[in-house]
């Protein structure tokens, strides 16, 4: 009677041991194709393509940072 228990705990364990990998991978590909789908835009100023969420936009361009915002701010001063 306990050989059938150890036995059934064995196929327990060996099938939740198989589809660990698969699980993984499942959740890798959705966590990659959620980053995958969002819009990359181009800094105006050093022309660097980078996510549209962590961009910040000034004078109706995008920018990768603050400081290539304050430096096309200030070339295009100069300019005019």
């Amino acid at each position: 009677m306990i050989f059938k228990w150890i036995i059934l705990l064995a196929v327990v364990f060996l099938v939740f041991w198989l589809f660990k990998p698969f699980q993984r991978r499942q959740k890798h590909s959705a966590d990659t194709a959620a980053r995958a789908a969002e819009n990359m835009v181009r800094c105006a100023y050093c022309g660097v393509h980078h996510p549209e969420s962590e961009s910040i936009t000034g004078n109706g361009h995008n920018f990768c940072c603050a400081e290539h915002s304050r430096l096309y701010s200030q070339s295009r001063s100069r300019r005019e």
